[in-house]
């Protein structure tokens, strides 16, 4: 009896103590599977046009799951950062971290593994009608990632356990998902983690990574463009 006293105490401990971060953690890791393994049976034709549908329907994923939960965690969406935040702050912050990544992405544009993986889609190639299209879908993505990583994991985790850990936690998921990128490009994306969790928190608020995060992708894409 003394185990099974043990192992139930225990589980009280570890799980109903404090369920909301294990609800948080298991929607988000949900969230990352389920893209790989639903996948929408759409034949778009075409050179990048498969990417894009998977960017589509992966920041679809991104977006609804974590929504749905927020009900159960008693959080609203302006909890999870979907709020406009301090624009008189964020604007100068993203201005300020803008200009800090400027050089460094014009000098990724010229090296080789760079300008093999961008303009991220390859339609992106064809004409500027093309461009804005592939930048429009890029737009979509970002919101949906700075959601998924800087609002929902992020403030999921921070009204529990604080906002340096918060900021921790949700670094390792936003690096993780940078595996097949680029090798400066992934490892670079452990300090960008880092500085749009910051960011985030500063202004309570995911939009403006999200713009900060699709200016500079945007900005990759046009200079890989212009080595063409």
């Amino acid at each position: 009896m003394g185990y099974f006293r043990g192992l139930w105490n225990d589980l009280r401990k570890n799980v109903a103590a404090d369920p909301d971060l294990l609800l948080v953690a298991a929607v988000f890791a949900l969230a990352v599977l389920v893209p790989h393994y639903f996948r929408p049976r759409l034949h778009a034709g075409g050179p990048g046009w498969p990417g894009a549908v998977t960017v589509l329907w992966r920041s679809v994923v991104y977006m609804a799951v974590p929504l749905l939960s927020l009900f159960l965690l008693r959080m609203p969406p302006a909890g999870a950062g979907f709020r406009l935040g301090k624009p008189a702050i964020w604007l100068r912050d993203i201005g300020l971290l803008y200009l800090v990544m400027l050089p460094i992405v014009y000098l990724a544009s010229r090296q080789s593994g760079f300008q093999r993986a961008y303009p991220y889609f390859a339609f992106e190639r064809l004409d500027f009608a093309h461009l804005l299209l592939g930048l429009g879908i890029r737009a979509f993505g970002m919101f949906a990632w700075e959601f998924f990583c800087r609002g929902y994991l992020l403030f999921g985790f921070e009204r529990r356990v604080g906002g340096p850990a918060a900021v921790a936690i949700q670094t390792i998921p936003f690096a993780v998902m940078h595996t097949g990128k680029p090798g400066p490009e992934a490892i670079g994306s452990i300090v960008a983690g880092i500085a749009l969790g910051i960011l985030a928190l500063r202004n309570r608020s995911f939009i403006p990574g999200a713009i900060l995060h699709w200016a500079v992708a945007a900005t990759l894409d046009i200079f890989a463009l212009a080595y063409v």
